[in-house]
């Protein structure tokens, strides 16, 4: 069985910018969301969209409540969404090459707003559909109804995937998500976040790891 790579979406694979966001917002209310994007939106909305718990409609909804929105709900959409930017090629194309000597699992707390989105910029920039051509199992919390930091999570895809923690390497942006895998034992790195990946490979692991993932 091929060793094994899992890697966190948001900031690894897929770069992140929040604050374009959060100027969205600005753009079509005075309610500064910067310490919501930080610590978790009122009533844990963005935690039940991630669940699968809530619909797209019901998030924009109460989202348009909280924030005193009285416009349409696309305009609170296209904010959600420009915190996406696009794949790097250079991350596809080291995807495409660690495939070769390994297993590649993706785990990411996200929402089917954002699988759109980003499966939508895939497609446009790179002429593929979905980034399960690039992943031999992928994980999204809002289709699993799991969500990181949650143990059961990292759980479900140890037994699944019938996992060898010798062999096993885990990448993720935040350290909540990092200590709870490592609590598993797995082993799991802090990723420097939106670093093209091979050089934020290069630039993170020892030696030892950075031979054996071909860096």
């Amino acid at each position: 069985m091929k060793p094994t790579i899992i890697f966190d979406l948001g900031g690894v694979i897929l770069p992140l910018d929040t604050e374009a966001t959060r100027q969205k917002f600005l753009k079509y209310t005075s309610v500064d969301i910067q310490e919501w994007m930080k610590f978790g939106y009122p009533h844990q909305i963005i935690q039940k969209l991630e669940l699968g718990k809530i619909s797209e409609k019901e998030f924009f909804e109460e989202l348009s409540d909280l924030l005193n929105f009285n416009n349409e709900l696309y305009y609170l959409k296209e904010a959600w969404n420009a915190m996406l930017l696009p794949i790097p090629k250079e991350n596809i194309k080291y995807l495409e090459k660690l495939r070769t000597d390994y297993q590649l699992i993706l785990l990411s707390n996200t929402c089917e707003t954002h699988i759109q989105c980003f499966e939508d910029m895939l497609l446009k920039h790179h002429a593929i559909d979905t980034l399960e051509s690039l992943f031999d199992k992928v994980y999204y919390s809002c289709r699993i109804g799991l969500r990181k930091p949650n143990p059961k999570l990292f759980q479900k895809v140890i037994k699944d995937n019938k996992l060898d923690f010798n062999t096993t390497i885990y990448f993720d942006d935040t350290l909540t998500h990092i200590e709870s895998a490592q609590q598993l034992n797995i082993q799991s790195y802090l990723y420097p976040q939106n670093k093209l990946l091979q050089e934020g490979l290069i630039n993170l692991l020892p030696k030892k790891e950075k031979i054996l993932l071909n860096t």
